[in-house]
């Protein structure tokens, strides 16, 4: 299930986030706060299309389409174990946390692929 939605300026696909009811728009997620989403495409200026002059118009906040349950491509924070595990978050990316609460888990490592690194995007399913 995803939603477009505003998000933070700059954020890229993949990052994990939250919505920050301060700033009013989704920003890299720190803990396991609901609801919990994945981007699946990098930020981008939110646009309207202008009926007067038919050209489209940037509104000024930037959007992207967020994952809010189901698989998703989110950036590990740290080596994940081949085995995966349950899903923990900090500054807008995942690792293993086996004492977590159950937002989600991190697959395991698909046969075909090498041990996944910090930096590189891992199946998540977010519940």
């Amino acid at each position: 299930m995803f939603s477009v939605v505003k998000v933070q300026p700059n954020l890229t696909a993949g990052s994990v986030v939250s919505f920050d009811p301060a700033l009013g728009v989704f920003t890299p997620a720190q803990t396991l706060a609901t609801p919990l989403g994945v981007l699946q495409e990098d930020a981008q200026e939110a646009m309207n299309f202008n009926l007067e002059t038919g050209e489209l118009d940037p509104q000024g906040y930037q959007v992207a389409p967020v994952s809010f349950a189901g698989v998703a491509f989110a950036v590990a924070s740290r080596d994940i174990p081949d085995e995966g595990g349950e899903l923990m978050v900090e500054n807008g990316a995942v690792y293993v946390d086996n004492d977590a609460d159950g937002a989600g888990i991190i697959c395991p490592l698909p046969h075909d692929q090498e041990t996944r690194l910090a930096g590189s995007l891992v199946m998540v399913h977010v519940r």
